[in-house]
């Protein structure tokens, strides 16, 4: 390998790989070239100095030799080009201010163009608010003489000899002229690779935007042929608005599918069965348990005739857990269930039984209204002891109302505190539209909620289920 190569690698390799910025990596290659172009500009001076006896510029020359080098260790250690380019230009500084006390702070065109060179050097390394520094401070520097001899020559007053002071030679003026060049055009050469940088990764981004929609939509393909798959296994509600008239669904899943579910079976002309169910999560893995759920109460009721609400609890219990797996303790099993309200209705002897799992139920006559608990078990999930499922019996009167709902209207957050809707508002609410025909209950309630939730997301499935016997 190239020694000078080696040496660059040896300083600033590690600073080049700590960051991926093409602006801070050519930086950190400005400050290493600059700082070794002075210090072998430097060392090339003392020939000069020695051959002219130059003393006063022997010391200032020396400054600079053995100042620089703690440049290139701040940034070898450091792996920071900012602090190693306060040094340098610390170092620039004071050079400029005792070659221009050599001159005593003389205008001309040779000491311009080094004063430029710092000043290119400050712009392109530390940014605007540190050139702009320095230039106030080469601003000063030229008002020196002026205000020297306003004062008489006062300020400089002190003598060295003239055989001290340098020869300012025209051929200098080109070496700090190709160092601007060299700085600019690194400039412009990282801008250009940045450009083609940010060119290419948003190439990379167009391309990775456009396979993330096509998986988009295949996935938003899919869920919707699965909501016409879970909306084909639950039942149809015009079906149940045949057999219950006067009843009213509100359906809101939170998502495409939903982990809430209604079920509903006419065991014959005078009796009836109604399910509201709140499967574990909600979108697709919610779905999922929604199907099973259907499908378990069709083959417990349907085929296997069993009509008792809480035998029928019971058996689903059972069966969730077989199917899931539930009864094997193994770290991934599948521990999901639900919650769910059964009504079991007798048209003949008006009289129903409602039986639960966690799910609680709202009764109304005339302007009270009852909360009907149920069981505290849920259906599957983990099994601690034997569970029971309490029935509860009543006999009703024309114009009575029950709802069965889930949790996901009560617990949704909104309102003036962004505060949940809770049991206590949703009793209000009913009580206030318990009288109004059923379909426009449904509608209120809508929105209800609409006003409610405003420009918040939905939390979760919502389902409410209202008769009126």
């Amino acid at each position: 390998m190239n020694p000078v190569k080696r040496f660059r690698d040896y300083i600033i390799g590690d600073a080049l790989a700590a960051t991926d910025d093409v602006f801070e990596q050519a930086r950190i290659r400005l400050t290493f070239s600059f700082t070794v172009f002075f210090i072998l500009l430097g060392l090339v001076f003392y020939g000069n100095i020695f051959a002219n006896k130059l003393w006063w510029q022997l010391y200032i020359t020396t400054f600079g030799v053995i100042t620089l080098p703690m440049v290139l260790v701040v940034l070898k250690k450091t792996r920071n080009v900012n602090y190693a380019a306060y040094l340098y230009v610390f170092n620039q500084v004071v050079m400029s201010v005792a070659n221009q006390w050599l001159y005593k702070f003389e205008l001309n065109i040779i000491g311009g163009f080094w004063s430029t060179v710092s000043l290119v050097f400050t712009f392109v390394v530390l940014g605007r608010r540190w050139g702009f520094f320095f230039t106030v401070f080469i601003a000063l520097t030229m008002f020196v003489r002026p205000l020297d001899e306003a004062m008489d020559g006062k300020l400089l007053d002190y003598h060295i000899p003239p055989e001290q002071v340098p020869q300012q030679l025209t051929l200098f003026v080109f070496v700090p002229f190709l160092l601007v060049v060299f700085a600019l055009s690194q400039t412009v050469k990282t801008r250009n690779i940045a450009e083609k940088q940010l060119h290419e990764q948003k190439l990379l981004l167009q391309q990775n935007n456009k396979e993330l929609e096509t998986k988009n939509e295949d996935i938003v393909s899919s869920i919707n042929y699965a909501k016409r798959i879970q909306y084909a296994v639950l039942p149809n509600a015009e079906t149940i608005y045949r057999s219950i008239p006067l009843s009213f669904i509100l359906y809101r899943p939170k998502d495409i599918v939903s982990g809430d579910f209604f079920w509903f079976h006419e065991i014959d002309r005078d009796n009836y069965i109604v399910v509201c169910a709140d499967c574990t999560g909600h979108g697709v893995p919610g779905a999922f348990m929604t199907v099973i759920g259907s499908s378990l109460l069709n083959q417990i009721v349907i085929e296997n005739k069993v009509h008792q609400p809480a035998q029928i609890l019971t058996e689903l219990d059972q069966l969730i857990t077989s199917t899931l797996k539930q009864h094997k303790m193994k770290e991934d099993y599948v521990h999901d269930g639900m919650d769910l309200s059964l009504l079991k209705v007798d048209k003949t002897r008006k009289e129903f039984i409602l039986t639960s799992a966690k799910r609680p139920s709202l009764f109304i006559r005339g302007r009270k209204i009852s909360e009907l608990k149920g069981s505290k078990h849920t259906i599957g999930g983990l099994r601690s002891g034997e569970k029971k499922f309490e029935e509860i019996g009543m006999s009703y009167e024309e114009d009575d109302m029950i709802y069965l709902f889930t949790d996901g209207y009560i617990d949704q957050f909104g309102g003036p505190e962004n505060k949940k809707f809770m049991i206590r508002r949703f009793r209000e609410m009913l009580l206030e539209l318990h009288r109004l025909p059923v379909t426009e209950q449904k509608q209120r309630m809508e929105e209800i909620m609409d006003k409610w939730i405003g420009k918040n997301e939905q939390t979760d499935d919502m389902l409410v289920m209202g008769i009126r016997f």
